[in-house]
C-alpha cells in the first residue's frame, strides 16, 4: 500500500546505508553525540543546560538530533519502534517548554538554529504519529499547538537570522513543516511562501557570487550546502535556478579539500574527513570535481585549471598533481589562502593566512575550531578583543599567532569595531612553467598596510613575502608565524629551520632571504607565558605542533621573505 505521507525530510543528512542500524543501536543502547554522555531515550532528557561547558551538547539535545536516525528508519521501514520513542520526546519537550516566561528554562530550547531543526522533526513526527495510529486527538493537539508555536517564532522577521547560517536552518525548517501541512492550515501555507522567499534571500546574502560561504569557514560551507542538497533531493526546493547554485558552490568547495581527504580548516572548521568510497561519492554528491576529491580519484574528474581564484570571496586555492604520481591525488601539491573578512561571524584573527600540503603530506596547517566552551562576560577584555567563547584553547585557536600570519606587538588582528573590509586579493597569475603568485592587501589597527605575496613552485618551493608600514610612524615588533602538521618534526639550524618530511626523499628547508629577520627558537605545545604550538583537529582535541617564526623588531617598516625549499642543502649568498 502507498502511504499518502510525504518522506522525512533527511535535511540533516543521516547516512542513509546505516539509518535503520543506527536507530536500532540508539532504542538499546543511548544516543551520544562526540564525548557527550550517553542519553537512553528511556531515562528523562536532560533538556536543562547545567553548565556553560555543556552548550553545544545542550543545543544537539534541543534540535532533536537524537530523533534523526529513528525518524529516518520510520520513513524507509515504517516500523513503529522507531516512531515510538520520537513521539514520547516529542510530547515531553512540548509539555516542558510551551510556557516561554519560564525562568529555570535552557536559553537552547528556543534558539535561533534550534528552532528551525526542531520543526521540520515535530512536523513529521505529527505526520507519521497520525499515519502509524499512535496519536489520540489530545496528544496531537498538544503537539500541533507546539507546531504552531515554532510556525509563530519563524514567521517574525526579529528572531530570523538572515546574516548567517542558522537563519538557513530556520527556513529549512519552515519550508518542511509548511509543505507538510500548507494543504490543512493558512498558517503552515504562510509558512511554506514566506520560506521560499526567504531562502532565495539568504542565499544571496550567505554566499558571494562566486559560489563561496561567507562566514569563514569552509566546513560550514560544507554544512550549508548539505542541508541546500538535501531540501533539493527531498522536493523542498524546485526552483532551478536555486539548483544550479547549489552546484556552483558544491564545485567551489570542492577546491577546499586537501589531498589528505579532510576539508580546509580555515576559521571555524573542523579538520574533517571527506573521504568517500566511489560508490557513497556518486550517492552524495552531484559534480564530477567533488566526487573525484573526496573518493580520491577513483571517480569524477578534476578540472584542467590548477588554479581557482575567488575573488569576491576572497579566497584562492592551488591543486596541482605530482609529476611523479600524477594520478595519485594524496600527492598533489596544495597551498589556500584565506584573505577574507566578511563580518565577525566564524572569523578568526587570521588575516591573510595560508596552508600548504604537498609530496603526501600536510605542511603548514591552520589552529581549527576547538569548539564554543565558556561564554565570555559582555564588557571582559575577551569581550572587547572580539572572543565570544573563554575557554582557554578556543581562544588561542581564534588568536593571531595560531596561523600561519604576521602578527604585531603581540596582539589580536581586531574583529570587533573595524569595518569588514570584504576581500583581501588584489593580484595573481600563474606563469607557464607553473610558478604562482598571489598578491593581498589589507589595514590593521587603522594605521598599518600590510601586503603579502605568496610565491609557489609546486612540489618545490614556497616563497611567503610580507611587506609592512605604518602609517602613524609608530614602532612594532612584528612575527612571521609558521605552524607545521603535528606529525612533523622541527630542528632550528643555524639561521634556518630543518623539516623532516618521513613522505619525501629531500627534507623541507626554511631560511630568510633577508639579512634582517631572525629566527625564533621552536615551540611546542606551550602554555606558559602565552600558548603557542597547538592544533586542534575536532571539538575538545587539541595536542602539540611546532611553531616558529622570523622576527623583527622596533620598526615602523618592515619585510619578510621567508622560503620553504624541499633540498638537501639551502643557504643564500
Amino acid at each position: 500500500m502507498v502511504k499518502s505521507m510525504i518522506a522525512y525530510e533527511d535535511i540533516s543528512n543521516v547516512d542513509g546505508t546505516k539509518t535503520v542500524v543506527s536507530a536500532t543501536e540508539i532504542l538499546e543502547k543511548g544516543w551520544a553525540r562526540r564525548k557527550y554522555p550517553l542519553i537512553s531515550l528511556n531515562d528523562p532528557i536532560p533538556w536543562s543546560l547545567r553548565t556553560q561547558q555543556e552548550r553545544s551538547w545542550n543545543f544537539y539535545i534541543h534540535c532533536w538530533d537524537m530523533l534523526d536516525s529513528l525518524l529516518k528508519a520510520y520513513s524507509e521501514t515504517q516500523e513503529k519502534q522507531f516512531i515510538r520513542p520520537a513521539i514520547r520526546v516529542a510530547e515531553d519537550w512540548a509539555e516542558k517548554h510551551s510556557d516561554l516566561s519560564q525562568a529555570d528554562m535552557s536559553p537552547l530550547a528556543w534558539y535561533d538554529m534550534a528552532v528551525g531543526l526542531r520543526a521540520y522533526r515535530l512536523a513529521y513526527i505529527i505526520d507519521a504519529g497520525k499515519d502509524a495510529g499512535l496519536l489520540d486527538q489530545d496528544l496531537r493537539n498538544k503537539l500541533w499547538a507546539s507546531l504552531e508555536q515554532h510556525q509563530a517564532y519563524l514567521a517574525d522577521d526579529k528572531n530570523i537570522l538572515f546574516h548567517n547560517n542558522h537563519g538557513y536552518y530556520q527556513v529549512a525548517g519552515q519550508l518542511a513543516m509548511g509543505r507538510r501541512f500548507a494543504g490543512e492550515s493558512p498558517l503552515m501555507a504562510q509558512a511554506l511562501e514566506q520560506g521560499k522567499d526567504r531562502l532565495k534571500a539568504m542565499l544571496a546574502q550567505q554566499f558571494a557570487e562566486d559560489g563561496i560561504h561567507l562566514e569563514h569557514s569552509p566546513d560550514y560551507h560544507r554544512m550549508v550546502l548539505d542541508t541546500l542538497k538535501a531540501m533539493i533531493d527531498s522536493g523542498l526546493v524546485e526552483d532551478a535556478d536555486t539548483i544550479a547554485f547549489a552546484e556552483t558552490t558544491e564545485r567551489a568547495l570542492s577546491w577546499f579539500v586537501l589531498p589528505s581527504q579532510h576539508i580546509v580548516n580555515f576559521g571555524d572548521s573542523d579538520y574533517r574527513r571527506m573521504r568517500r568510497s566511489p560508490t557513497e561519492a556518486e550517492q552524495k554528491w552531484r559534480t564530477a570535481e567533488m566526487r573525484y576529491v573526496v573518493s580520491g580519484g577513483k571517480v569524477g574528474q578534476l578540472p584542467a585549471e590548477h588554479l581557482a581564484v575567488f575573488p569576491e570571496s576572497g579566497y584562492v586555492a592551488v591543486r596541482t598533481p605530482a609529476k611523479d604520481a600524477p594520478q595519485d591525488f594524496s600527492k598533489s601539491s596544495y597551498l589556500a589562502q584565506m584573505a577574507a573578512f566578511h563580518s565577525r561571524t566564524h572569523k578568526h584573527a587570521d588575516d591573510l593566512s595560508f596552508i600548504w600540503s604537498d609530496r603526501g603530506s600536510d605542511i603548514l596547517v591552520d589552529a581549527g575550531r576547538y569548539g564554543y566552551l565558556g561564554k565570555t562576560e559582555q564588557g571582559s577584555e575577551l569581550w572587547l578583543d572580539g572572543h565570544w567563547y573563554s575557554d582557554p584553547n578556543r581562544v588561542y585557536c581564534e588568536s593571531t599567532r595560531a596561523h600561519n600570519t604576521l602578527e604585531f606587538d603581540g596582539k589580536n588582528y581586531p574583529r570587533k569595531g573595524p569595518k569588514p573590509y570584504g576581500s583581501a586579493l588584489r593580484r595573481w597569475v600563474q606563469d607557464a612553467s607553473g610558478i604562482v603568485a598571489v598578491e593581498t592587501e589589507c589595514k590593521h589597527f587603522h594605521s598599518v598596510r600590510r601586503v603579502r605575496m605568496l610565491l609557489f613552485l609546486p612540489g618545490k618551493w614556497l616563497v611567503a613575502l610580507d611587506w609592512f608600514h605604518d602609517n602613524a610612524q609608530q614602532p612594532h615588533g612584528a612575527k612571521q608565524w609558521f605552524h607545521l602538521a603535528p606529525h612533523l618534526q622541527l630542528l632550528l639550524q643555524g639561521g634556518g629551520y630543518l623539516v623532516s618530511m618521513p613522505s619525501s626523499i629531500e627534507p623541507l628547508r626554511t631560511i630568510s632571504l633577508l639579512d634582517g629577520p631572525f629566527a625564533s627558537r621552536p615551540y611546542l605545545g606551550e602554555k606558559k607565558p602565552v600558548m603557542q604550538g597547538w592544533w586542534s583537529a575536532k571539538e575538545r582535541d587539541i595536542v602539540p605542533n611546532y611553531a616558529f617564526c622570523y622576527e623583527l623588531s622596533g620598526v615602523s617598516t618592515g619585510v619578510f621573505a621567508t622560503l620553504f625549499s624541499f633540498s638537501n642543502s639551502l643557504a643564500t649568498d
